[in-house]
């Protein structure tokens, strides 16, 4: 009777014990999925934060382009471009503020654009390209072109003028005609004015060969001393499209010993051997 006792006695002990083992293993399983549940939650939360930041932060990039893009295009006063492609078509367009008459797109082959809506499709244009002193020139052509949807292999020439609110005018004209290896420069077309009233100019053609320089203080060149002098300079300086303007214009016054400080407006045309040309303008008020 004891023995039976005693049995029935480790039995129920060993059924307590296995209801608590059951217990702890649930409370065990419980707290492991409720910590798993915790660190997801925790981890969308946090990725739901980091992805409204960068939506905030695209969106604010997004209204920052679009108001600097406004921006540049109400400091135009005035604007032309033109373009002139390997078929002997050409493109006109024409902006001046505050002048209705002053607006024209003329496209060969479509009706030209007149008044607001010339206005209106510059304004666009405008709104998509950014003209400066500072930009390389083939970036700023690539720009304007992409813009407009047209491929650089099919266009012979462009020319582009911009004057801004204040008076600064930018201008380049690149001209692709005989395609490869530019070579050395044929011709040279510049003009420098003072803020003193003086003035720099070259004039040089290499066929000939023949230059004409007037420097800054009124002295002339001319002949072999002019021919030898022109070439040394064009030796020294690189007037291609892959560079900005500021940095052809700081060249060119180095190399005349000129502060940029003193000069008003600057015109430079280079032709090489190709037939490609690079012409840029840059006129200060």
């Amino acid at each position: 009777m004891k023995k039976a006792i005693v049995g029935l006695s480790a039995v129920f002990l060993l059924a307590a014990c296995g209801d608590d083992v059951v217990d702890m293993e649930e409370e065990s399983s419980g707290s492991g999925e409720q910590s798993v549940q915790e660190e997801s939650t925790e981890a969308d939360s946090q990725a739901d934060e980091e992805g409204s930041t960068m939506e905030q932060e695209e969106s604010a990039e997004q209204v920052d382009s679009a108001a600097e893009t406004q921006g540049q295009a109400s400091n135009v006063h005035e604007f032309d471009l033109h373009l002139e492609f390997l078929n002997d078509e050409e493109w006109e367009y024409e902006y001046e503020r505050d002048n209705s008459q002053g607006m024209e797109v003329d496209r060969d082959g479509e009706e030209a654009i007149l008044g607001a809506d010339a206005e209106a499709e510059i304004k666009g244009l405008l709104g998509e390209i950014n003209i400066t002193t500072d930009r390389p020139l083939l970036d700023m052509k690539q720009e304007v072109l992409e813009a407009l949807d047209v491929s650089e292999d099919e266009l012979e020439d462009m020319d582009l003028e911009i004057e801004y609110d204040g008076g600064e005018t930018i201008e380049f004209d690149h001209e692709t005609a005989g395609g490869g290896d530019t070579g050395t420069a044929r011709q040279l077309d510049m003009d420098i004015e003072l803020t003193n009233g003086g003035s720099w100019e070259y004039d040089y053609e290499a066929d000939e060969p023949e230059a004409e320089i007037e420097q800054g203080d009124g002295r002339e060149i001319e002949g072999e001393e002019a021919v030898s002098e022109a070439e040394a300079l064009l030796d020294n300086i690189s007037i291609t499209m892959d560079y900005s303007i500021d940095e052809m214009k700081q060249e060119v016054l180095d190399e005349l010993e000129l502060n940029e400080e003193d000069v008003q407006d600057f015109d430079i045309d280079v032709e090489y051997e190709n037939g490609e040309s690079v012409k840029f303008k840059h006129d200060k008020e």
